[in-house]
């Protein structure tokens, strides 16, 4: 249940987001199986997020409204894993196993302290978009969306919350902000 209402809040905030173009988005119309990879790249997310002070349940707000305080440093690492060519289990479904390397590296404010050393759910499908969610409690789990993802830049935005179902966030946990992406090796020793 409590996955189910995390996709509905991940959706809800999507659709949110601005209209932005990522190399994701450009990919040649007639790009075929054989001209993606088959692996996604070891993906380290060095990122400063910032606290949203002003979310409002009862407003259809947009990036452009909120306002923000605080500046934190977050280091989430992705490793590498092939390219997924099927969609997610359903969120009443076992979740699919999640690597074990799959981590937060850096969290010195403690944005996530209640979160647990591994992510429950990891639907990767970068370079479109990355949704994690890990239990802090019976009734509610951590919440990271990574999206939209610029691999020309080499950049993402990444938002993360608490939350017990689609209307009740913990709205003084909501944070968002921009993340530089290192990928490949140096990926791996950055994240050492």
């Amino acid at each position: 249940m409590v996955r189910a209402i995390a996709e509905l809040m991940l959706f809800a905030f999507i659709a949110s987001l601005p209209s932005q173009t990522s190399v994701g988005d450009t990919a040649p119309v007639n790009a075929t199986a054989t001209d993606r990879p088959a692996m996604l790249p070891d993906r380290l997310l060095d990122c400063t997020l910032r606290r949203i002070t002003n979310f409002d349940p009862n407003r259809n707000q947009g990036p452009g409204d909120f306002t923000f305080e605080g500046r934190h440093r977050f280091k989430l690492f992705l490793p590498a894993i092939p390219v997924r060519t099927t969609e997610p289990p359903a969120s009443t479904s076992p979740p699919e196993p999640v690597d074990p390397r799959t981590r937060i590296v850096a969290d010195p404010d403690g944005l996530a302290r209640e979160a647990p050393i591994r992510f429950d759910r990891v639907v990767d499908y970068w370079p479109d978009r990355v949704e994690m969610t890990a239990p802090i409690s019976n009734v509610a789990v951590k919440l990271i969306i990574v999206t939209p993802i610029d691999l020309q830049r080499k950049t993402a935005d990444l938002f993360m919350a608490n939350a017990n179902d689609a209307v009740t966030w913990d709205h003084d946990r909501l944070y968002s902000g921009s993340c530089s992406v290192v990928a490949g090796p140096a990926a791996v020793r950055a994240a050492a």
